[in-house]
């Protein structure tokens, strides 16, 4: 009788060694101060686990992810994740006449500080990074539970401050709300806060905002993939996770249109949509899908995808050229070569323009050129966007207003 409950307690003992085991792992893996932490769950309840419990099972996945703009998207302000300078001379945007707004690095944090003729009117503390930074980054501050966009933002193209977007060029203001539809798009997890069941939707609970474009985004909540597998290291088939690779295309497209096919009418809660579920059931578009003529190239790169004939006489999906997994920013010739996938001289049409003998062509391009090497520029070129114009000062730009330039995503023939 002794020696069985010896042996009682000897398998209570073994069952609690191993759940703490289990406990300790995910409790390291979403402790990282710039993922997730724990509690974090999304509006079904389903805990995250944060990109970097992916690592053990996905190392090489995860080291090539987190150099990506998408990763990089959003982010706690500090001096490593504000791009823009601080500097004297270099840390103020002119309106006009006296008025002016000083970006300001203090020891409590950075700020934004507006002034009107030398004196100080409106200031607010720099929270949070919207922008990995590629072609700028745009600026949250908190007050109580709210988030409001600062009104200057950063312009990486020539390294200057400038107003944010949807702000004028007047005078400084600190009220435009950030509702959830925008952290949506720029974070991988937000909660709204309820109170006597009654929902505050541009209201956050400050614990459950997980930064990033993170795995979890497409792949869904992985805390449960995660116990799962560290449970039953055996087993190879993916168990409580979305595998992206088995959705049909339409799906596949709808995850990319959340944030890639403009604002949307919002016909559900934000962060309800989930990779797998239809869009169009969640939020509807505000442009004609058959007019893509009117579609700006700031953000709808979706729709101006959908109206090209490349999309519309092949079953291309936003994978067919991007691998999201990678930086691949910049990189023409490793597009391009994808464009050859399918024109190619035994499958499809291939590029009419005739290469000279001096090794340019007929539309004047430079010698040596290859044209397979830059399908990009000629049939997807970078066009200046109607909607985002930037006003700009800094030394040497003070008063100039540019077009931000975002490539079309409307494979066509240009002029």
């Amino acid at each position: 009788m002794l020696m069985y409950i010896r042996n009682i307690r000897k398998r209570h003992y073994v069952i609690l060694v191993l759940f703490t085991t289990i406990y300790l792992f995910n409790a390291m893996c979403t402790s990282r101060p710039d993922e997730a932490g724990p509690g974090i769950r999304n509006v079904y309840g389903q805990g995250f686990s944060g990109s970097a419990a992916c690592q053990t099972c996905h190392g090489e996945t995860y080291k090539s992810f987190i150099q990506t703009a998408h990763y990089r998207d959003s982010r706690p302000a500090s001096g490593k994740t504000i791009l823009g300078s601080f500097d004297t001379g270099r840390n103020h945007f002119i309106y006009s006449g006296s008025t002016e707004v000083v970006m300001e690095r203090k020891d409590s944090g950075f700020f934004e500080t507006a002034y009107r003729d030398g004196k100080e009117y409106r200031t607010a503390p720099i929270d949070i990074v919207i922008g990995s930074g590629r072609k700028g980054q745009t600026y949250l501050y908190w007050n109580d539970e709210k988030l409001f966009q600062l009104p200057i933002s950063y312009f990486t193209p020539l390294d200057c401050w400038c107003n944010s977007p949807g702000y004028t060029i007047d005078s400084p203001t600190f009220n435009r709300r950030v509702p959830a539809q925008c952290l949506e798009c720029h974070t991988t997890n937000a909660r709204t806060v309820f109170r006597n069941n009654t929902e505050y939707g541009d209201a956050f609970d400050k614990s459950q905002i997980m930064y990033g474009i993170d795995c979890e985004k497409c792949h869904g909540p992985g805390a449960q993939h995660v116990a799962f597998h560290t449970a039953n290291p055996g087993e190879t088939v993916g168990r409580y996770i979305v595998n992206t690779g088995r959705l049909t295309r339409q799906q596949k497209l709808d995850a990319c249109a959340l944030c890639h096919s403009g604002s949307r009418i919002a016909l559900k809660p934000a962060f309800s949509f989930r990779a797998g579920d239809t869009l169009d059931q969640f939020s509807a578009v505000k442009y004609n899908p058959a007019n893509g003529a009117t579609l700006d190239v700031h953000g709808n790169q979706y729709g101006l995808l959908s109206s090209s004939k490349c999309f519309m006489s092949s079953q291309m999906d936003c994978g067919s050229c991007h691998n999201v997994h990678v930086n691949e920013v910049g990189n023409v010739k490793l597009f391009s070569q994808r464009c050859m996938n399918c024109h190619n001289p035994t499958t499809h049409d291939t590029c009419t323009v005739k290469v000279t003998a001096g090794g340019g062509s007929t539309r004047g391009r430079s010698a040596g050129m290859v044209l397979a090497d830059n399908c990009i520029d000629c049939h997807m070129p970078a066009l200046p966007s109607q909607r985002i114009i930037l006003a700009l000062s800094s030394v040497g730009n003070t008063g100039k207003a540019v077009n931000n330039l975002v490539r079309t995503h409307h494979i066509a023939i240009y002029k």
